[in-house]
């Protein structure tokens, strides 16, 4: 089973639990909570961090839900790796995490641009850190709103006490001792409810971020071994294409060499064969004339 359904699984027993803990003692949380109270700085307060708790709750809900889908794309994405397709994202949501790094690095590879995995890391992590940053401010609050109520309540207290001392022998101590119990049930209350809050809220939360760790994990090292390492150059790959393109270099010029020295020994051939040429010109020219000559005097011709 995925990691992230086991989490979400113990995520609603431990809520089923609650319930049925609070329905077996709810006389006792009424009371205690509710009843005989002077202020409504208690309810207050508990429905607060209630509210704090709650929402936290659902949004760790949603980032189990998320990753759950995410766990789902990587195994598919590793299966596809088996597999002799073209496209290794075939099957998988365009909209997952891998796909898109997938996708993010058959576009470098098509730019012929050099992949830094390290700025790609850090690019999800900033982007993953958004999902996680609502339950982790409700993490960090729920302790300080538990004091922030118990603060308040004591105030609750110290002006009981002061009606006490003030009122002292006129009957107002009754009122006064009242403020005081009601401050101080009204600060265990809150201490209680953020404690218990808190260690609820923070062992869900924490599988979360672990979760959350696994996968961007998983991912990386998919970039690294399979992706990363098909499109990316190294060094030793650029020293090895240098000397190749050298060699190359090299013979192409030992070819020009040679065919220089053709077109050298062909140009001092054409230069002597125009020479001969000329020869021949003047050769043939010589003949006619004289055969101009046999002809005029031959057919008594005049001369021109």
């Amino acid at each position: 089973m995925q990691t992230c359904k086991v989490a979400l699984l113990q995520l609603l027993t431990g809520i089923a639990l609650v319930l049925a803990l609070v329905f077996l003692n709810y006389n006792f949380l009424h009371e205690f909570y509710i009843e005989n109270q002077e202020t409504l700085a208690g309810p207050i307060i508990n429905g607060f961090i209630l509210l704090l708790f709650f929402t936290g709750l659902i949004r760790i809900i949603q980032g189990y839900g998320f990753y759950s889908r995410e766990e789902t794309a990587l195994k598919q994405f590793r299966k596809n790796l088996t597999r002799d397709i073209d496209e290794l994202d075939e099957g998988i949501s365009s909209n997952s995490l891998i796909a898109g790094r997938y996708q993010r690095i058959a576009e470098l590879k098509k730019a012929r641009t050099h992949i830094d995995q390290n700025a790609l890391a850090a690019t999800l992590i900033a982007q993953q850190s958004l999902r996680s940053s609502y339950p982790h401010f409700i993490n960090n609050i729920l302790i300080l709103a538990g004091v922030f109520g118990t603060i308040i309540s004591l105030s609750i207290s110290l002006v009981g006490a002061n009606e006490m001392i003030s009122n002292a022998g006129n009957g107002g101590s009754i009122t006064g001792m009242t403020t005081v119990i009601h401050g101080m049930s009204t600060a265990l209350s809150t201490t209680m409810t953020a404690i218990f809050c808190y260690v609820f809220f923070h062992f869900f939360y924490s599988k979360l971020t672990d979760i959350q760790t696994n996968i961007l994990s998983q991912i990386e090292e998919i970039t690294q071994s399979l992706l990363d390492t098909q499109s990316n150059t190294t060094e030793a790959d650029v020293l090895r294409n240098t000397d190749n393109i050298l060699l190359q270099l090299q013979e192409l010029i030992a070819e020009m060499k040679i065919t220089q020295e053709e077109n050298t020994s062909s140009a001092r051939q054409l230069t002597n064969i125009i020479k001969i040429s000329h020869q021949n010109n003047g050769s043939i020219n010589h003949h006619m004339d004289r055969l101009e000559v046999l002809l005029r005097d031959g057919f008594r011709l005049p001369k021109l």
